[in-house]
């Protein structure tokens, strides 16, 4: 299916996007911006992939097997 521009400000963007790859035509030229775009929005992170990076790095800096425990006691003597 042919791919018609009918907006001059894109075709123009479409033109200096084909200089300056140096595509043989504005259509390989669009292929090509529409490829790497595709390409680097599947290639961010999902939230589930920052929110377990962010987990995994909060867990590291909290040294859980070190310290003294957090017991009744130790709650009762922030107080005093």
């Amino acid at each position: 299916m042919p791919l018609y521009i009918k907006d001059d400000r894109i075709d123009d963007l479409a033109r200096r996007y084909q200089a300056a790859v140096k595509a043989p035509s504005k259509t390989e030229a669009v292929r090509l911006a529409l490829q790497r775009a595709l390409d680097e929005q599947l290639g961010q992170p999902t939230l589930a992939e920052v929110a377990a990076g962010f987990c995994r790095n909060l867990r590291s800096k909290a040294n859980l097997n070190k310290g003294l425990p957090a017991d009744k006691a130790f709650r009762d003597s922030l107080y005093d």
